[in-house]
C-alpha cells in the first residue's frame, strides 16, 4: 500500500463546466483525468451552507485518494458501490459498507485517506452541511453539540452506520446522473430533493440513535460513567484495569465498556492513552527527559511512550520540545 500513488480529490479531476446561477447557486461538473480512470463528479453548491457531491468513476489503477478540510461541519456519505475504506488523521479506519450510510462530523482540520482499486466501481454521493448549520438542523439527534465537540478532538467523528433504504435510494436517484443538474428550474427541483434526504436521514439516525443509546435516560448510569472518566483523569499514571475502574464506579464491567465507548465515544483505554500524552505534552515543558516523562505518565518503555506520542500527534517527543525552545 505505501507504494500505492496518492492522489488529493482535485488532482484527480478536470472541471468542463461551471454554471453560476442566481442566490449564490453554483455548479460544477468535472471528468476523472485519462491518467486515473473514466466517470465523472458533481459539485452543486446551494449557497446557503449546504453542498451535493456525487462521485461515480472506475479508477484504472490503484489509488489512495485524500482530502483535506478546513470547513467544520457534517457529511452524509451514500456508499453505492464496493465497500469504502476511510483511514484517518489518527490513522483508525472505518469500511463503509456498500448500501450503507452514515453521518461524518469533521473538524477545521480534516484529513482522510480513501484506498481506491483498480476497475472496482466508486458511486457515492456525499451531503455537506456546514458546522452552524448542520448543530441546528440537527437538533432531534441528542447530544449532537457533545458528538461535535469529539469531533474537534480528535479531528472526525462517525455517527451511525445504517443500511441505505427505499425512501432514501429514491430520493438520491435523480443525483447520480451527470446531466441532474443541467439547468436552474431542475436544479431548483432537485434541492428539495437534496433537503428531504437530508431531513429524513437525521431523523432515522436520531431514532436509532435513542434505541441504542438508552443510556442517555439512565441517570444512575451516566453517573457511573463520570465517576469512571474522573478515576481515570485523576489515576491516569496508574495500572488501572477495567476490573478496578467498573467497582470503584460501582458498575458491571461489560456494561462499563459498551456504554464508556458509547457516551464518550472512545474506549477506556483510548481515554487513560489521551490522558496520559495530554499531561507528557505538559511535563516536555518542563526540564525532564524522555524516559522520565514516559515513568511519570505510566510507561515503563520510553521507546513505546515516543511512538504513542508520534502515533498521536505527528512529532515525536524530542522535536516536540525542540519546537517549545524554538519557539
Amino acid at each position: 500500500m505505501n507504494d500505492t500513488l496518492k492522489v488529493n480529490y482535485t488532482d484527480l479531476i478536470d472541471i468542463i463546466k461551471k454554471t453560476q446561477n442566481p442566490f449564490s447557486r453554483i455548479t460544477y461538473i468535472a471528468k476523472i483525468k485519462k491518467e486515473y480512470g473514466e466517470g465523472f463528479t458533481i459539485f452543486y453548491d446551494m449557497g446557503n451552507g449546504i453542498g451535493l457531491f456525487v462521485r461515480k468513476f472506475i479508477p484504472k489503477k490503484d489509488l489512495i485518494l485524500y482530502e483535506e478540510s478546513q470547513v467544520p461541519g457534517a457529511c452524509l456519505i451514500f456508499n453505492f458501490g464496493n465497500n469504502i475504506n476511510f483511514t484517518y488523521k489518527d490513522k483508525k479506519e472505518y469500511v463503509l459498507r456498500s448500501n450503507h450510510f452514515f453521518i461524518e462530523l469533521a473538524s477545521n482540520k480534516f484529513y482522510c485517506e480513501i484506498p481506491l482499486k483498480k476497475d472496482e466501481p466508486f458511486i457515492c454521493i456525499f451531503v455537506g452541511i456546514k458546522n452552524d448549520l448542520f448543530l441546528k438542523m440537527a437538533y432531534p439527534i441528542a447530544n449532537i453539540e457533545r458528538y461535535m465537540k469529539l469531533a474537534f478532538q480528535q479531528s472526525y467523528y462517525i455517527l451511525k452506520d445504517l443500511q441505505i433504504d427505499a425512501l432514501q435510494l429514491e430520493l438520491s436517484n435523480d443525483f447520480r446522473d451527470e446531466n441532474s443538474f443541467e439547468d436552474i428550474l431542475k436544479s431548483i427541483y432537485l434541492e428539495s430533493k437534496i433537503t428531504n434526504l437530508l431531513h429524513y436521514t437525521v431523523e432515522k439516525v436520531s431514532k436509532s440513535l435513542s434505541n441504542s443509546y438508552s443510556i442517555s435516560h439512565k441517570k444512575d448510569r451516566i453517573s457511573s460513567l463520570e465517576r469512571a472518566k474522573e478515576i481515570i483523569m485523576n489515576n491516569y499514571n496508574s495500572k488501572l484495569s477495567i476490573k478496578t475502574i467498573a467497582y470503584k464506579s460501582a458498575i458491571n464491567e461489560c456494561y462499563l465498556k459498551k456504554d464508556f465507548k458509547e457516551y464518550y465515544g472512545m474506549t477506556i483505554l483510548e481515554m487513560i492513552q489521551k490522558r496520559r500524552l495530554e499531561v507528557a505534552k505538559k511535563l516536555l515543558k518542563e526540564n525532564h527527559s524522555i524516559k522520565e516523562v514516559a515513568v511519570k505518565i505510566g510507561y515503563n518503555n520510553a521507546s513505546y511512550f515516543s511512538k504513542l506520542f508520534f502515533d498521536h500527534f505527528n512529532i515525536t517527543p524530542n522535536d516536540y520540545r525542540k519546537e517549545l525552545n524554538n519557539f
